[in-house]
Parts: structure tokens; sequence; C-alpha cells
């Protein structure tokens, strides 16, 4: 930085210079006579009267004339100097200016970069939790709900559809939709008609409605579609559609779009999950031969049925089915024809049954019936009318090679027994009681604390 002394020092110092000057200027004219020498040499030009110009002035006009041309040159030097310094100043504001805009815009960015970051850190965050939930899922239906709530957290600002399969995966209904114009989403889609059935794959489009592959988006107002399949091992369990009234390259930007395809990947899987336990449910729970539910799918049912029926104060009524002589039926007519035999009677017994009642194959020739809100009396009569239908069905059907009888024992819950288990093996005991008593017949239950034998009635 250069420092300027102030105006009027300036001057005066120059003032007193130049008195200096011509006192200087005096005193040397007055030693050394050259006033007269001054004249001699000015004799020339008397015209213009230079000889009357004292020799001091003279000299002292020259300094100052000298000086003169020196504060103009230290005025250029200074003045060069102030442009440079003002130059520089102006570079340094500029770089300073644009110092700050840089620092700004890094600020914005970091700012943004921050508000991504907590953005894709919540998104993750939901996606976790949802996947927690998706595998707490008891049902499809439950499956289903959980999916479309979690893409609407993750997609609330777009116009998006989200369709799942049917039970024949035949036709894909719309579950839930949301955004701008959502109700003109298709509310189901077949899979001939969709691109992302046929493919596998996803599928989006940027054009004009007169263009688009997708017959089931063409709307008037709509310009771009983007569909991503949720499926898992080539099931297709439903898909996800969004789309825009406006052109956009892209709906979704490349890191969406990757967690986008993640999550449907992840619903994919729960669907594809829950559709291996419910199938290995069935196959545990029900028996392979006549599809009734087996040992194991009875046990839950059974122990349900009882204590709704001690908190309701209904009675539920358990029978014991055995088919009579039926080792001798498969020694005689063999296996497959014992199936056939087992198979007819699972029928036979499903079809006389109430909507509520259960059946299921106990084992070998054995069944049980549970029989909800039916009192033992009620259970013997129904019983007994069903061994003369059977019975008469058998004689005329080609799957029994000759007619078929059964033996059958029951025991109610409350009166006789509130343990399943328990009140089995009394239905149990009861059957027994009916093969002694000769077959083709209903035996109840009755408690030896009330009757020191079991009743038996004749078919």
């Amino acid at each position: 930085m250069f420092r300027f002394r102030k105006p009027e020092r300036r001057s005066t110092l120059d003032v007193w210079i130049a008195c200096g000057f011509f006192f200087v200027a005096y005193i040397a004219a007055a030693l050394f006579d050259l006033n007269d020498s001054w004249r001699l040499w000015t004799q020339p030009f008397r015209m213009i009267g230079l000889d009357a110009l004292p020799m001091a002035l003279a000299i002292t006009v020259g300094i100052i004339v000298w000086f003169a041309w020196r504060r103009w040159q230290e005025g250029e030097e200074s003045r060069l100097a102030l442009s440079e310094t003002v130059e520089r100043l102006q570079v340094e504001v500029e770089e300073r200016k644009h110092a700050q805009e840089i620092a700004q815009v890094l600020s914005e960015t970091k700012n943004e970069v921050l508000d991504n970051e907590y953005q894709r850190s919540e998104q993750l965050a939901q996606v976790s939790k949802m996947g927690d939930f998706l595998a707490a899922a008891s049902s499809p239906e439950e499956l289903k709900e959980i999916s479309a709530k979690c893409l609407r957290n993750l997609l609330p600002h777009l116009t998006v559809g989200v369709m799942f399969a049917d039970k024949s995966f035949s036709r894909w209904q719309l579950h839930s939709a949301w955004g701008e114009h959502h109700e003109r989403i298709h509310p189901h889609v077949d899979a001939e008609q969709c691109w992302v059935l046929r493919r596998g794959q996803q599928y989006a489009d940027q054009s004009n409605t007169q263009t688009m592959l997708c017959n089931e988006a063409n709307v008037t107002e709509l310009k771009t579609v983007a569909c991503y399949p949720i499926f898992c091992r080539e099931m297709q369990f439903g898909v996800l559609h969004i789309r825009s009234a406006e052109w956009q390259e892209h709906i979704l930007s490349a890191e969406e779009e990757k967690m986008i395809v993640g999550v449907c990947n992840t619903i994919g899987l729960h669907f594809y999950n829950a559709q291996l336990r419910a199938e290995l449910s069935m196959a545990s729970n029900r028996d392979e031969l006549t599809g009734l539910l087996n040992r194991r799918g009875l046990g839950n049912t059974l122990k349900r049925e009882i204590t709704a029926a001690g908190q309701q104060g209904y009675k539920v009524t358990v029978a014991m089915i055995d088919i009579d002589h039926f080792k001798a039926y498969n020694d005689t007519y063999g296996h497959p024809e014992g199936d056939k035999a087992l198979k007819f009677i699972a029928e036979q017994l499903a079809s006389n049954l109430r909507a509520r009642d259960v059946v299921a194959r106990y084992g070998g020739e054995e069944f049980i019936l549970v029989l909800p809100n039916t009192t033992k009396a009620e259970a013997y009569k129904k019983l007994k009318a069903m061994l003369v239908s059977i019975n008469k069905a058998s004689v005329s059907s080609s799957e029994c090679c000759k007619p078929i009888t059964l033996s059958i024992g029951i025991a109610t819950s409350p009166d006789d027994q509130t343990d399943e288990e328990r009140l089995v093996k009394l239905a149990d005991t009861a059957l027994y009681a009916a093969k002694k008593r000769g077959r083709n017949c209903v035996i109840p239950y009755i408690s030896p604390h009330a009757n020191n034998r079991i009743a038996t009635t004749q078919a």
C-alpha cells in the first residue's frame, strides 16, 4: 500500500523551497555580479525586455520550472502507482466476490447433498421397516397392504398405481393408487396386455399417446410411463405403475430407480415365501390322498372349537369313524381300489356336513368329525342317518367294489371331557365298543360314573 502526504503540507513545502532557491540565487547574483553578465548576454534580446529581467528571477523561474517538471513526473508515477493499486484492489475484490460465490455454491451443494443423504437414509429406514413388517405378515392381504403403504411413503409426489395378481394369476387388480389423476389408472390388466408381465422386465416409455407400446397407458394427458415388476422366480405377483402428464426423460433418478427395483424385488420375495409357507402348511396339514385335514391339521382346529364352546356355552361333539373290514377289502381288491374307497368315503363325509363342521383323516381307514354346537343326541341322530346314506351310495358307486359300512364312536365336550386329546380317546373308546357290538353302528360315550357301561345302540 502507498502512503501519500497531505496536499496542503506538500504545497507549503514547495513554496519554502522556491523561496530558498530565490534567496540563494539573489546572493549568488550579488556576489558574482551576475546581473551585469545577464545584461551583456541579453543585449541581442533587448527588444523583448530580457535584459531587464533580474538574474535571480530568471534562475528562480528556471528552478520552478524544473521543480514543476519533477512534480509532474512524481504525479505521473503516483498516478500510475495509484492506478495499479486500484486495479489490484479491483482484482482482489473480484477474487473475493468469486470466492464468495464459490463458497455459496459449495454451501448450497453441501446442503443439497446433506438433504439428499437425509432423504436417502429416511428411505432406507422405511425400506428396512417394510422388510420387518413384510416378514411378520400372516396373509397375502397383509402383504398387499404393507407393500402399498411403503411404496406410497417412498413415492408420495408421483402418480402411482400398485397392482397385484389374483389367485389364478390371470388378472392383476389395482389395489392402491395415489397422485394427480390417479383415478384414470386402469382398474385391472391381463397378462397379454402388459409388457411388464409379458417380458418379466421393467418397462419405460417417453412419447405421445399415439406411439406408446402400452395400450393401458394410452390416456390423452399421459406423456411418460414407467412400470416395474413385483416378481420372484418367474412368478409375477404384481406391477408398480408410475405415470406423468409431462414429458420426462426419466421419471425416477438412477438412485431412486435402483431403490425401487430393490423394493419391488423384496416385496416379490416375501410374496413368494408366503406362497411357499401356504403350500407347506397345506402339505403338512392335509392328507395327500383325500385332501382332508390330517391329524396334525386337526389338532389346532379341535382345540380352538373346544375353547370357543367353553367361552360361549355350547357343546362340541367328536366322532371317530372306522371303515368296517377295510383290511380284508384291501387284501381282496388291492390297494388302488382301497384308495378309491377311502376317497369315496372322504367325499361322502364332507358332503354330509355343515360349513362349520370339520372332517379329517385320522390315520389308515379312520376318520374324525368335529361337530360344533351339536349335542350328543343330535350327533347320534345325524350320524345314524349318515351311515345309511353312505351305505346306499357305496352300493351304486363305481368307486366301491362292494357295499361299505362304518363304525362310529362319539364323545362330547364339556360333558365328557374338555381336553382335546382325552376327548378323542373317549370317542375312540366308544368306537371300539361299536366294533365290539357288531360294527355298522353309532355308539355314544357315557361316563362310567353315570353308568358302569357304554350305552350301545344298534344302528
